[in-house]
């Protein structure tokens, strides 16, 4: 007991505090003080399997953003190492001939830790502090396959290793935005391959890969796959034909006195992936003629982001340049899913969710947060090429050309029409 409040004396008299206590003096040192020099207040904590929760009052005259705008000093300070036992750590300790080891071994998990930083705001600042480092590799495997059913798709695991996924019959459109090689593209592709494992007979897809065919081009030939584009004068055709599809099947729905394919129980549904949608701005545009085509091709994305919910039809816009006027304006406000890789700065990460965040990402290629009516940062799953290769193998359709065994050679041709008579308008 004595050795107890000599030690407790001594934590108190080097300052080493909760990490409740921490928080707030590193806000107050941070200038998160409004003008009457007041900082948040603590209203309540609580104790999780993944670390401890802190609920805070913000001040008047302060925002959820200059919170935001802190979180690496935040992060920081709260990782600084002092090495002092604090009670917490102490109640870890048993008491047995080999107390001495504990202590050690306590001191050197201390040393070792690292303790990450998630804020969020529902009125009141919610500051979550992890006791571990985020999962940076993710296999994308059969395990991780049986865990979605239906039109769901894996986005990632949380912090607490829950798996986040994604139901496409509750959100029909999504969003997918993030920097050169950190996980967009690696999405898409295990978005592709978990739906042709799932709902082989039911799924159809559109796939627009506007980087030169560098991630679509292995399923050009796949039975489920109707268009594959390269180029946008082929990402016209394909959305027209696209949206040509979607109006049948209105026109069918409306034959049947039905207003949608789940009323009618009609289970196909048709997926229009579109890589590197910028290349479709029509801002970006060099020629009136380029432009135009531009614009075409956003009409009909804006169309299949009204109309297709309803009709079977998903349509997944990416981007690696989140820009302003990159993402058309009301395929945006009909995609309520938004995923984000890291991106450059703030402008980008508004562009994709909304709101900033994802330039804070940490540099960890999969890491992104996905955001619906609640909003999750994940580490998604990496699919490898060979996963890939082996499930579109068996489903690759090959068309070989059928020759006429009644055709006559070009030559004969030309001999059996030597006096043919032609006869133009003059």
């Amino acid at each position: 007991m004595m050795g107890g409040i000599i030690l407790a004396a001594q934590i108190k008299a080097k300052g080493s505090g909760n990490d409740a206590e921490k928080i707030q003096t590193i806000c107050a040192n941070a200038g998160l003080t409004n003008k009457h020099g007041e900082t948040i207040q603590l209203k309540r904590r609580t104790k999780k399997e993944w670390g401890m929760e802190y609920v805070y009052r913000i001040p008047l005259g302060l925002s959820f953003k200059d919170f935001q705008n802190k979180l690496h000093t935040l992060q920081d300070g709260l990782n600084a190492k002092d090495l002092i036992l604090q009670w917490s750590d102490l109640s870890e300790l048993r008491i047995r001939p080999d107390i001495i080891k504990q202590i050690k071994q306590l001191l050197k998990d201390k040393k070792e830790k690292y303790k990450e930083v998630e804020l969020s705001w529902d009125g009141f600042l919610k500051i979550k502090v992890f006791n571990e480092k985020m999962k940076t590799n993710v296999l994308y495997d059969q395990d991780l396959l049986i865990r979605v059913k239906g039109w769901k798709v894996p986005v990632g695991l949380d912090r607490s290793n829950h798996l986040i996924k994604h139901d496409f019959e509750e959100i029909p459109h999504m969003v997918v935005g993030g920097g050169t090689r950190y996980g967009k593209s690696n999405y898409l592709n295990s978005l592709i391959v978990t739906l042709l494992k799932n709902q082989l007979d039911d799924v159809t897809f559109t796939l627009i890969d506007l980087k030169g065919g560098v991630e679509f081009s292995d399923y050009d030939g796949v039975k489920q796959v109707k268009r594959v584009a390269y180029e946008p004068e082929e990402a016209l055709e394909a959305l027209e034909n696209a949206y040509i599809d979607m109006k049948n099947m209105q026109q069918h729905l409306r034959r049947m006195g039905k207003k949608k394919v789940q009323d009618a129980g009609i289970n196909q549904r048709h997926f229009i992936i579109i890589d590197e949608v910028g290349e479709l701005n029509p801002a970006e545009a060099v020629t009136k003629d380029e432009r135009k085509l531009k614009e075409a091709c956003q009409m009909y994305m804006s169309k299949i982001a009204r109309l297709g919910a309803g009709l079977g039809f998903r349509q997944i816009l990416a981007t690696q340049y989140p820009t302003g006027d990159v993402i058309p304006r009301q395929c945006k406000q009909n995609s309520d899913a938004k995923l984000c890789f890291r991106v450059r700065n703030a402008v980008a990460s508004r562009v994709v969710l909304d709101e900033e965040g994802a330039e804070a990402l940490p540099r960890v290629k999969g890491r992104a947060i996905y955001q619906t009516d609640t909003r999750h940062v994940i580490q998604s799953a990496f699919i490898p090429e060979e996963e890939i290769r082996n499930t579109i193998a068996p489903l690759i359709n090959i068309r070989p050309r059928k020759e006429d065994p009644d055709a006559k050679s070009h030559s004969e041709n030309r001999k059996e029409h030597k006096h043919t008579l032609i006869i133009e308008e003059a």
